[in-house]
């Protein structure tokens, strides 16, 4: 009997995002991420303060303004946009800008390229759908993307800018980091040798990628925890010896001083 003749037979009543993989397996992908993702994420905020007052700071409480746009931007995109959205509309698993086209294009017939082959879809994630006015909703939206040319070049350049940006983030992150790391040795060095050794990391660091995302993630993730460790005692200290008032910038009303402060120029 084919295959797909047993998917048929099997139609769920709701789709469900548990986890199928061994506890073990769930943790060596967490221990990767720290080493690539959230080690990304957590060097970006030091250089933010440097780009932001580069002449000089004019009002003590835009320190607070920009630390709390800083705190939001990580709680609302990492966290609300990823982990609550992004993360949870996958195609069989896979994400990215591509895979989540290709799941449209399964399911609405917006490819500027006709390629709907009812083998595309997987029978097991069928539902039954009673009538709704959510189903009502979905049907008029799919109806509206099908029939404007509009819409459907403007979702493919969508998901060419995405992907193109990750690409651009995947060149410019490591280069910012590691010149920023390096850079701690410019005085007793000089520029010279800062700008040498950081392409020399650089390469190493992109020849490696060969062996494969994973390794790295390995690789990157015991320094990175000993990093996070770090900046973490380092601020608690600094944090109860100097000032624990930095605390206030979880209000968001000094984001909203803070625009009112610097107009245009904020």
């Amino acid at each position: 009997m084919e295959s797909l003749n047993l998917e048929a037979g099997r139609v769920t009543m709701s789709e469900t995002h548990v986890s199928k993989v061994s506890w073990w397996t769930t943790l060596s992908l967490a221990i990767q991420s720290i080493g690539l993702v959230y080690g990304d994420i957590s060097t970006s905020p030091l250089y933010v303060y440097s780009s932001v007052f580069t002449s000089g700071i004019k009002n003590n409480d835009d320190i607070l303004g920009v630390l709390s746009l800083i705190i939001y931007t990580i709680l609302l995109i990492p966290l609300l946009k990823y982990a609550f959205i992004v993360l949870w509309a996958n195609d069989n698993g896979n994400g990215g800008a591509f895979a989540l086209y290709s799941l449209i294009c399964r399911h609405i017939e917006v490819s500027l390229i006709p390629n709907q082959q009812p083998e595309d879809r997987k029978l097991s994630n069928y539902k039954l759908e009673l009538p709704s006015s959510q189903l009502k909703r979905t049907q008029t939206l799919k109806q509206m993307l099908e029939n404007s040319q509009f819409a459907r070049i403007l979702l493919l350049l969508a998901t060419i800018l995405g992907t193109s940006m990750v690409i651009g983030d995947g060149f410019l992150t490591p280069s910012m980091s590691v010149l920023s790391a390096v850079s701690g040795i410019s005085k007793s060095l000089g520029q010279d040798a800062v700008v040498g050794i950081t392409i020399g990391i650089l390469i190493v660091l992109f020849f490696s990628q060969r062996f494969g995302t994973d390794k790295m993630g390995f690789l990157f993730a015991p320094i990175i925890l000993v990093w996070f460790l770090l900046i973490w005692g380092i601020g608690l200290y600094n944090l109860f010896k100097y000032d624990t008032g930095v605390l206030r910038a979880f209000n968001p009303k000094y984001i909203v001083d803070y625009f009112k402060r610097n107009g245009k120029q904020g």
